[in-house]
């Protein structure tokens, strides 16, 4: 990868106040793409972190060349950060991961075999979740009505550990705006999809910004958006974007 070769992977990861958990994730993280065989690239996109995560990933950019690392001026949100790295990957297929390790990074090799079988984009289904009762409680209803309104059965949206075809994310980065729940775009430019049984971890530091009320919003967000995928879209979309007006995100940073 440092003679600017394409890689065939690229791994994007939203950070947000995870200084303490990206050292193991980062080390995880690697063992398990050396074991896969391709050539990576391993993006981190800081969503304007508080703490010294800026500092360690620049640490880790120093001393892997595979790293490249993307930070926000503030705090745009998980899928905002999302999108920036998707926009900066250069792998034809992506993967998407949680910095908090939650999900494990060793399940990866799992969701690849899955989009092997022709499928344009895998996710995880969180079981045995580790999470406090009433976020379970609020993701079952976010996945419900997710499924109900998209009309695409998926147990669980929620779950940041998937694999996407390079075709579908170009799909997701045309459309207008931030994606503010980039699961339901995948659901709506695929052509398959297929959901499969991943581990789930305690949180080991800090804690996660998707509380049960923050999980509703959500639910709120998305329904908004689907309305702009429809035929009819189009003047719900723009007053949509006009309430939330604003840049997607704006970079201070960037290490490749």
């Amino acid at each position: 990868m440092s003679d600017g070769s394409r890689p065939a992977l690229s791994v994007v990861i939203p950070v947000f106040n995870e200084a303490r958990s990206l050292p193991a994730l980062y080390g995880r993280l690697t063992q398990t793409l050396a074991g896969i065989g391709r050539p990576y690239e391993i993006i981190f996109v800081d969503d304007g972190s508080r703490d010294e995560s800026a500092d360690v990933l620049r640490a880790l950019r120093g001393r892997d060349g595979l790293v490249r690392m993307i930070r926000f001026t503030r705090n745009y949100g998980q899928h905002a950060a999302l999108f920036a790295g998707m926009e900066r990957a250069r792998g034809e297929i992506i993967v998407t991961l949680d910095a908090d390790l939650q999900n494990p990074p060793e399940e990866i090799p799992r969701l690849l075999a899955a989009l092997a079988n022709g499928v344009d984009v895998v996710g995880g289904r969180r079981v045995r979740r580790r999470d406090p009762w009433g976020r379970r409680a609020a993701s079952w209803l976010v996945n419900r009505v997710t499924s109900v309104v998209v009309g695409v059965r998926v147990r669980d949206y929620g779950c940041m550990l998937r694999a996407y075809r390079r075709s579908v994310v170009d799909r997701m980065l045309a459309f207008p705006g931030v994606p503010r729940y980039i699961p339901v775009l995948a659901a709506a430019f695929a052509s398959s999809m297929q959901e499969i049984p991943v581990g789930h971890s305690a949180r080991e530091h800090g804690r996660s910004r998707y509380g049960p009320v923050r999980l509703l919003r959500l639910a709120f967000d998305l329904s908004v958006q689907v309305l702009a995928l429809r035929p009819v879209g189009e003047r719900v979309r723009r007053l949509y974007q006009e309430v939330r007006r604003g840049p997607r995100y704006v970079i201070a940073e960037v290490l490749e």
